[in-house]
């Protein structure tokens, strides 16, 4: 069972947001005030998953109550949920830069809060069990200076993910490196638009279309190739895929227009982990981190 911690002024937003994500998935707490949810949050300590909390809380917002959770060694392994009457770019870049997973304006549609919940304890649970077997292969990866892989599918991107993180010494790295192996695979390589994944996602055929892709003739020899060089207390990662490149300054920046979508925030969601380099036309990227497994 997951616990999802309710943060809201209004006790009459704390009942609603329980009777719409009625689970038995979940299990509900809830605070009133920032205050209050420090208290509930040092309390439960690792048993949270996720926090759904109100940016204009009487005694601090939301970004204050999200900085202060990212500071806690507890809240790790948990994702947070904005919602408010109203939202600027410029506080959705904020709070995304700080760690925020999604935001929620008010009044609420039942079908999205429902969906961004549930894809926020499915990317915890992904990120749990992607850091985990990246823990569990340190020993065999942290010895390669040099490597080059080169993968096809959904499945071979999730592993790499996991032993380039592994490599680097940096387990918790494992779902940026995810999202930028993807990106390759889904938009590069098989030329998956923007669009069309927002219809696929919604019509829940996404991975449908994957195995189709891949067994067409333009898409099934495609390759991405990744390679990682160990330097001076430092790893390089390349990452090349086959596809004709994307805006990705489009994607490395709030747009009104995403700011809601189920999907598009992988590419700002590494670039605020990683220290990333996109060459025109964007079919390359390159990272730079330090070597933690030095």
């Amino acid at each position: 069972m997951h616990t999802v911690v309710i943060v809201d002024s209004e006790p009459s937003e704390i009942s609603l947001l329980t009777r719409i994500l009625d689970d038995e998935a979940y299990r509900f707490e809830s605070a009133t005030t920032g205050v209050g949810a420090k208290q509930l949050l040092h309390t439960l300590g690792t048993e949270t998953t996720a926090i759904i909390v109100d940016w204009a809380l009487p005694d601090l917002d939301g970004m204050e109550l999200l900085g202060w959770v990212q500071c806690q060694p507890f809240a790790t392994d948990l994702e947070v949920i904005v919602h408010s009457e109203a939202f600027e770019p410029e506080h959705v870049k904020q709070a995304i830069d700080a760690g925020a997973y999604y935001f929620l304006t008010k009044p609420f549609e039942e079908p999205q809060l429902e969906a961004i919940v549930r894809a926020a304890v499915e990317s915890i649970e992904r990120k749990r069990e992607l850091e985990r077997l990246a823990r569990e292969t340190r020993d065999a990866v942290r010895l390669l200076d040099v490597g080059v892989f080169r993968i096809r599918t959904m499945d071979e991107a999730e592993l790499l993910a996991i032993h380039l993180a592994s490599a680097c010494g940096h387990a918790d790295l494992s779902l940026a490196m995810r999202e930028l192996l993807v990106n390759a695979v889904e938009h590069g390589n098989l030329a998956i638009t923007y669009d069309e994944k927002g219809h696929l996602l919604q019509d829940g055929s996404l991975e449908e279309e994957y195995r189709r892709r891949l067994s067409l003739p333009e898409y099934r020899d495609r390759r991405v190739e990744v390679r990682l060089k160990r330097e001076a207390r430092a790893i390089s990662i390349s990452i090349h895929d086959e596809g004709n490149g994307f805006d990705f300054e489009k994607y490395q920046t709030i747009d009104k227009r995403r700011l809601f979508d189920l999907h598009g925030r992988g590419v700002l969601v590494a670039s605020a982990t990683l220290d990333l380099e996109f060459v025109p036309p964007g079919n390359l990227v390159k990272i730079r981190l330090p070597d933690g497994a030095s």
